[in-house]
């Protein structure tokens, strides 16, 4: 991995979602998946609570937050991911951005939650700190962050299932230890609230093996 710089890795996760986003979409755009740790992030927020959905893709937990009576906006690189979003959320608010430029688009302190569902691990490791440390800027003090990453050690290209045949060895995966998820809530003054591990095996799952996914809900340390 040495050789391939961050934005190669980055560049070739977004390529990937363009392609699958139809297939992707179809399955997954409006199927609510672990909403009983969704609803455990919601449950610590306050009503009208202000959230943003880090690689949100279609939408889908966006919609859900506006629904609960949040203001919510979605987040995603994806142009394709996007074009989805739009058809089935036709007024969803939306940014199209890489997730290393979020404190572009918003000054500090400014949300109540950050949620990051199945989009951390896309993130390169040399990247991941400040990734961490960007969400905390965001948030309020005490704000909350909820993700989930899948454990593992080290990161992989691994094949991509929607794209069949075609798609060995191509999406770009950050396995976590719990020792690397500690270190970045640590380094970045997060306490955890919630945790949970899942493990899942199927013909659409990544790795021979299954997944082994921990969920985790935090909240920023007040200073």
């Amino acid at each position: 991995m040495n050789n391939i710089t961050s934005l190669e890795k980055r560049e070739s996760v977004k390529k990937d979602y363009d392609i699958i986003a139809d297939e992707y979409s179809e399955e997954f755009g409006r199927l609510y998946e672990d909403i009983e740790v969704v609803n455990e992030f919601m449950a610590k927020l306050k009503p009208n609570s202000k959230i943003l959905d880090l690689g949100g893709g279609t939408g889908k937990l966006t919609d859900l937050f506006i629904q609960k009576g949040h203001q919510a906006i979605c987040y995603d690189f994806s142009k394709e991911m996007m074009r989805k979003s739009q058809e089935y959320y036709p007024n969803l608010p939306y940014i199209l951005d890489d997730m290393l430029n979020m404190e572009q688009h918003f000054e500090s302190n400014t949300f109540d939650g950050i949620i990051a569902f199945y989009s951390l691990f896309h993130i390169p490791r040399e990247d991941l700190n400040g990734v961490f440390a960007s969400i905390n800027n965001l948030l309020k003090d005490d704000g909350i962050f909820c993700f989930v990453v899948q454990l593992g050690n080290g990161e992989q290209f691994i094949d991509e299932p929607y794209l069949k045949e075609q798609g060995k060895g191509v999406l770009y995966f950050n396995f976590f230890t719990k020792d690397l998820i500690k270190q970045m809530l640590t380094n970045n003054s997060f306490e955890t609230l919630f945790e949970t591990e899942k493990t899942e095996v199927g013909e659409n799952e990544l790795g021979e093996d299954g997944n082994n996914k921990v969920f985790v809900i935090a909240r920023k340390k007040t200073k």
